[in-house]
């Protein structure tokens, strides 16, 4: 995978940050349990989240153990694989409590291998 490849990536994962944050700002768990429209744009952009990660060069990976690399890939292999057993409640905490720590992170790495 080029030098390109892996930061295109980056920034796929940043977008399905700012696309999940938005969708979820303002919703209490309440409204996310009852909105499944809401719930397949999260999920969406969760597996996204998780299939970028999946693709970053290990050498990438292993400078940056900031980013939590496994626990994105196993939540993606989570919704894809076991998606009968998603509670939306677990994913909306997810959505506001894990991801927005990432964006420094993921940005950080594009500014270092700029």
């Amino acid at each position: 995978m080029s030098h390109k490849d892996w930061r295109v990536r980056i920034e796929d994962m940043l977008e399905a940050i700012e696309r999940i944050t938005r969708y979820v700002d303002g919703m209490n768990t309440a409204a996310f349990v009852a909105d499944p429209r809401t719930q397949d744009a999260v999920l969406r952009n969760l597996e996204v989240l998780g299939e970028a990660a999946k693709r970053i060069p290990s050498p990438i990976q292993h400078r940056h153990p900031d980013v939590p690399w496994s626990r994105i890939t196993d939540m993606r292999n989570i919704l894809v694989h076991e998606y009968h057993s998603v509670d939306p409640a677990i994913i909306l905490d997810a959505a506001r409590g894990d991801l927005p720590p990432l964006v420094g992170a993921l940005k950080a790495i594009l500014t270092e291998h700029d």
